[in-house]
């Protein structure tokens, strides 16, 4: 048998396996890109820094397009993208295609857990999280019995609008009972609230392939085109998994006072579910780096105490579960991290990136282990008022102070809106020092 990880790693991502590349030029080119990534991970001195435009919609904006066109005509977002890489030659390629579904698949199922433009949103603006309950106090029971179970009778029909026959699909334990329970389980396929979730399920993957083929299509182009794909795979801390999308923001905060044993019971079965995805994502993307946002933990959202209670700890078994793996989790931390420095520095071995918004990178230099991958922070502010000479001063200032090694030039968020010749000047940045 082969010694070799069964999945992704930093080595293959370098070479780039797997990846039908246009012409030796284009794989040169890929090479040349992603040893330089790789070389900064490694602290072994690349030929410069790295830059990630860690983004949404900016490839949309950049290209003259409303993030409305984007989401229904995938004609436009393919010209987006391509638009994108001719123009700026970035050293990765950014996520901003896996963001960006099509709004007709969302149509087709009635999705309730966000706003976007042209159904909730102007055309104008990105997609929002639609903020309620989507677990009651009263289903944590269920949850706790049967996770599985929950999410596909409980939770899918609550966010989903046109797929309220979930709430009768058959338990799968049904079929313990042999020959007995075959029939109780195939008969609610059978009935008119099931038959119509089915048929709409039908249609809109029918339009979601539609949009990977040609989206996802398009991304393999422009990386085959010899410009490597920054991430693969996602995954959340385990307290955002269950405080994002199911019990929302206020719901979970509430928990955290009211009932901490039932909260830290939930996040803690959360753990495999969150390594899961991301190993999974991971794999089926062919690419080791797993995207992390951070949406709960930072400074302000919860006191030091519960921090390392509810949110630290299942995080960190979901990095050190990833780098055992041989996978790279890249974690934005979003908002402000001062106060987390200390805790979250308490690392498991491996690569790691580790993104800030609005923390003192210098002094999370200080903090964290040396090891770790610095990513950040140049800001929207920067980017969207300022002038280009601004904007290269900033970054050439925070590539000094930083380091070439183990630091990677970014956006402080994922962009949406900004002056082309700003996101330009901070590309180009590293390249003019």
């Amino acid at each position: 048998m082969s010694d070799e990880p069964a999945g992704p790693t930093l080595e293959t991502w370098q070479r780039g396996d797997g990846i039908d590349f246009a012409d030796e030029d284009a794989k040169a080119d890929y090479q040349r890109r992603a040893k330089r990534m790789v070389d900064a991970l490694r602290g072994a001195d690349p030929d410069r820094v790295p830059v990630n435009l860690l983004s949404t919609f900016y490839p949309v904006f950049h290209a003259g397009y409303t993030p409305e066109e984007a989401m229904y005509e995938g004609e436009k977002l393919r010209d987006s993208l391509l638009t994108f890489v001719d123009d700026l030659e970035p050293d990765l390629f950014p996520w901003a295609a896996s963001l960006i579904p099509s709004a007709t698949a969302l149509e087709i199922v009635d999705y309730q857990g966000f706003d976007w433009p042209g159904d909730g949103s102007s055309p104008e603006t990105v997609y929002q999280a639609r903020e309620r309950e989507y677990m009651g106090v009263e289903d944590y029971e269920a949850f706790f019995t049967d996770p599985s179970d929950f999410f596909i009778r409980q939770y899918l029909p609550e966010v989903f609008g046109e797929l309220d026959g979930m709430a009768h699909f058959p338990q799968f334990s049904n079929l313990t009972a042999g020959i007995a329970g075959v029939h109780p389980y195939l008969l609610p396929f059978g009935m008119p609230p099931m038959r119509e979730t089915l048929q709409n399920l039908l249609d809109a993957g029918e339009e979601a392939m539609r949009w990977q083929q040609l989206i996802g299509g398009t991304v393999e182009e422009i990386v085959g085109a010899g410009y490597p794909q920054s991430v693969g795979g996602i995954t959340l801390a385990p307290y955002d998994m269950l405080g994002d999308m199911v019990r929302g923001t206020h719901a979970i905060m509430m928990d955290l006072k009211r009932r901490p044993e039932t909260l830290l019971e939930a996040v803690d079965r959360l753990v495999p579910i969150a390594i899961e995805m991301g190993i999974t994502s991971a794999h089926v993307n062919n690419n080791p780096f797993v995207f992390i946002p951070l949406h709960k933990g930072a400074d302000g959202f919860m006191s030091g105490e519960e921090f390392e209670t509810f949110y630290w700890p299942q995080l960190r078994q979901v990095i050190e579960a990833l780098t055992e793996a041989d996978l790279v989790p890249w974690l934005f931390a979003e908002g402000r991290y001062t106060s987390r420095l200390e805790t979250i520095s308490d690392l498991p071995e491996g690569e790691m990136i580790w993104h800030f918004q609005d923390t003192d990178l210098e002094l999370v230099r200080e903090t964290l282990p040396e090891s770790v991958t610095i990513a950040g922070d140049v800001s929207t502010g920067l980017l969207n008022t300022r002038e280009p000479e601004a904007v290269t001063e900033y970054s050439q200032d925070l590539i000094e102070r930083m380091g070439r090694n183990r630091f990677v030039l970014s956006p402080g968020v994922g962009l949406d809106e900004a002056k082309p010749a700003n996101v330009k000047a901070m590309m180009d940045a590293p390249k003019n020092r």
